[in-house]
């Protein structure tokens, strides 16, 4: 545990310093507590009604509409205070950081919101952003694909009788997809309920998932010498959980995803706040 606390702390630091360094203006702040503030309503008002995980999604489409640090500060933020309601703990740093690499991921790989005008057909622009959405999706799709089936293969010729395929393998091979898929890509991803929806699962299950059975390990391992099944149980067990988290949150991005960000990015033109490229 003091070891991973450690790690967290230096985590924070460069992600902090990048974001003071640029000395935010008052307007900026403002409009990070606010899209914190929702965020945090959403979590809330979600976790005790119906599972749909409406804060991960706010976090993740506060960084696509402001920016990779206003995603990070939001997304740490939001979590902390959100534990205030939902019990403080050591998970809390943990939360901080997987929501802060969500909102901060999103800035990263999306491109600049496109805002609609009044005679735009509106009915042709989402014929056209489905089209687009899919085709650009299906590249990061294979990829993870493609790296899952290495990881089978690798767990049919490696692993022993007591080893699930269901477990690290899943989160860990689908990273290395996500990675290879992004890094080979040389534009950013567009803004659209395609693009967003598949973005937020994918993000949601395989970053703040593998984050957070890494994290239960920490808090929850005694014996040092069945630490390795340990963390293999646990991701195990996780799975159901994260594959919720992620359905969930996907969820409310298709359905409010586009209506948010656009609503965002009217606030960011009139205020001249966070300017992006």
């Amino acid at each position: 545990m003091f070891i991973s606390t450690i790690f967290l702390i230096i985590s924070f630091v460069p992600l902090i310093l990048l974001y003071e360094n640029r000395k935010p203006q008052a307007r900026e702040i403002v409009i990070i507590s606010v899209m914190s503030a929702f965020t945090v309503i959403a979590n809330l008002i979600c976790a005790y009604t119906i599972p749909f995980h409406a804060g991960t999604a706010m976090v993740i489409l506060t960084g696509i509409a402001l920016g990779a640090r206003a995603g990070f500060a939001t997304g740490a933020l939001s979590r902390f205070i959100c534990n205030f309601f939902m019990t403080q703990g050591t998970w809390t740093v943990w939360e901080m950081l997987a929501w802060g690499l969500l909102g901060a991921l999103a800035g990263v790989l999306f491109s600049k919101v496109e805002m609609l005008g009044i005679l735009d057909n509106k009915n042709e622009y989402k014929k056209e952003a489905k089209k687009t959405g899919i085709q650009i999706c299906m590249i990061p799709l294979l990829c993870i694909f493609v790296c899952e089936i290495i990881g089978y293969v690798l767990y049919l010729l490696g692993s022993n009788d007591s080893e699930s395929f269901w477990g690290w393998r899943i989160y860990v091979f689908g990273l290395i997809g996500m990675l290879v898929s992004f890094l080979f890509r040389k534009n950013k991803l567009p803004v659209n309920f395609i693009t967003m929806t598949v973005f937020t699962f994918l993000s949601v299950f395989i970053l703040y998932g593998g984050i957070m059975n890494f994290a239960a390990f920490t808090m929850t391992q005694s014996s040092y010498n069945d630490s390795v099944g340990a963390l293999k149980m646990l991701y195990i067990t996780g799975l159901p959980y994260d594959i919720g988290h992620a359905l969930g949150a996907a969820i409310c991005v298709f359905f409010i995803g586009e209506s948010i960000v656009r609503k965002i990015e009217r606030v960011r033109i009139k205020y001249g706040i966070i300017k992006r490229k």
